[in-house]
């Protein structure tokens, strides 16, 4: 199984965002993965029991995450950014499962460079982001993340736009390589954005309230030391989500959304990467809240 989530910060939304930055249009982010204006953002959020699909017992997840933009510089045409993010994960497990809790981290740094020339609507970005994802009792080469993107953009109109590329990751000698297209429409006061792994449908009620639908994934990969046999655990799935948020000042947000996790699957694999369980996760509630602050 090949996670999403070691791409967390890395969307489709983040890129055309990029591109349509000289506008007044500022994208949705659905869960707080940190695209739209720079800023820092603090996120919690909480998974009610998913039940192993025919077998007693299941697992609870909370997250809380932190993002925050480190430096940016000009160069040529273009623009570098480099961020850093920070994931704590507990995974509390029941059942046949003798994994009881698990303190899980993960450390992102992303770098970007953003290409848009004067007087075109063309422009290009790449994407490298490293990340390590441990339990940290002991840190191996296979808590080692990459994942990679170069686009090619056209903004159409003011309220549409397009980006077209190739995108490729690489996680516990699992590699993955992936076109990437996507679009942004925005016929106000709605706006419609189709930019995998991002499904989401707003709308803008006023300047101080936005409500959205939205599909997009949950879960991690991470390397373990404290969980016996096990040294890999990918816990993934998709929320469906129903979103609120209040823009308290022109600088501070309020954001709470809840709904179901859906197509979770749980797979424990040992130290050669031979799979050890592998079961589907039955849907279950969740709920998340967090403060934004844009620069």
């Amino acid at each position: 199984m090949i996670t999403t989530q070691p791409i967390r910060l890395f969307s489709l939304a983040a890129v055309l965002f990029l591109a349509r930055a000289s506008s007044a249009v500022e994208l949705i982010d659905p869960a707080a993965f940190g695209f739209g204006r720079p800023g820092a953002l603090l996120d919690a959020s909480w998974i009610g029991r998913q039940d192993y699909d025919g077998l007693a017992g299941g697992v609870k997840s909370f997250e809380l995450r932190a993002i925050a933009p480190v430096a940016g510089f000009k160069i040529g045409d273009g623009r570098l950014g480099i961020s850093l993010a920070y994931n704590y994960t507990q995974l509390e497990f029941s059942g046949g499962l003798a994994l009881g809790r698990q303190d899980l981290h993960s450390l992102e740094v992303q770098l970007q460079y953003f290409w848009r020339p004067e007087n075109t609507k063309w422009w290009g970005l790449g994407f490298v982001t490293p990340r390590i994802a441990s339990d940290f009792a002991e840190v191996s080469s296979n808590a080692f993340q990459i994942a990679g993107l170069a686009l090619l953009g056209y903004q159409v109109t003011e309220s549409f736009s397009l980006a077209g590329g190739v995108f490729s990751s690489y996680s516990h000698e699992d590699g993955l390589v992936l076109p990437a297209v996507g679009l942004v429409w925005e016929p106000k006061p709605f706006i419609v954005q189709l930019t995998p792994p991002f499904v989401v449908v707003g709308w803008r009620v006023n300047d101080a309230f936005t409500f959205s639908l939205s599909a997009y994934p949950s879960g991690g990969s991470w390397d373990v030391r404290d969980a016996g046999p096990v040294r890999t655990i990918d816990f993934s799935g998709w929320q469906g989500a129903a979103t609120v948020v209040w823009r308290a000042t022109e600088k501070v947000s309020v954001s709470v959304r809840g709904g179901v996790n859906f197509g979770g699957e749980l797979e424990l694999r040992d130290g050669a990467q031979n799979v050890l369980f592998d079961r589907d996760l039955d849907a279950a509630p969740f709920a998340a809240v967090n403060v934004r602050f844009r620069f």
